[in-house]
């Protein structure tokens, strides 16, 4: 009887060591998965101007995600505007870091917004688009997209804007 226990014992030892032992191996074993994510990001109060009409690239590329509830969510100030006249007047009342727009208007908006970060929004580029796009904005958001890649471009815009502002500051110091 002691005999039988002990074999089962030393068995279920050697097939399942790290499952048995608390030790730290246990996390090695292939049964058990682990989580790659980005880590979390200390985001200051940024507001974001959303330049959404009803035909663009923007609302397709971000269908099915509540652009205003996701934002809002990890603290950002998302201000959606749907014609032409709203967002010139939500542009003259100033206060934005951040335009989000579709690829196709975002040349025109990066213009005339000198200082602001611009984050165009690309729905089913072409290889040339993309690539077109890359050159002139350091973040470019593809879609169709979910929530989480929305809120990652977007931080990405924001501190690829904090690095271009801190060189600039540097340098006219």
């Amino acid at each position: 009887m002691d005999r039988r226990f002990l074999a089962s014992v030393l068995i279920v030892l050697s097939v399942f060591p790290a499952a048995v032992l608390g030790c730290g191996d246990k996390f090695l074993v292939a049964s058990r998965n682990t989580r790659y994510q980005r880590a979390p990001v200390s985001r200051g109060t940024a507001s974001i101007l959303i330049y959404e009409p009803p035909a663009s690239e923007i609302s397709k590329g971000l269908a099915g995600i509540p652009i205003d509830a996701t934002l809002r969510k990890v603290g950002y100030r998302p201000t959606i505007v749907e014609t032409a006249d709203e967002f010139d007047r939500a542009l003259a009342r100033g206060g934005w870091n951040l335009v989000l727009v579709g690829n196709a208007d975002a040349e025109a908006v990066a213009q005339r917004v000198k200082n602001l970060g611009v984050l165009p929004v690309a729905y089913k580029p072409t290889r040339d688009q993309l690539k077109q796009s890359r050159k002139l904005f350091p973040v470019v958001l593809q879609g169709p997209t979910k929530g989480d890649d929305l809120v990652a471009a977007v931080d990405d815009a924001l501190a690829s804007l904090n690095k271009l502002h801190q060189k600039s500051g540097k340098a006219a110091s």
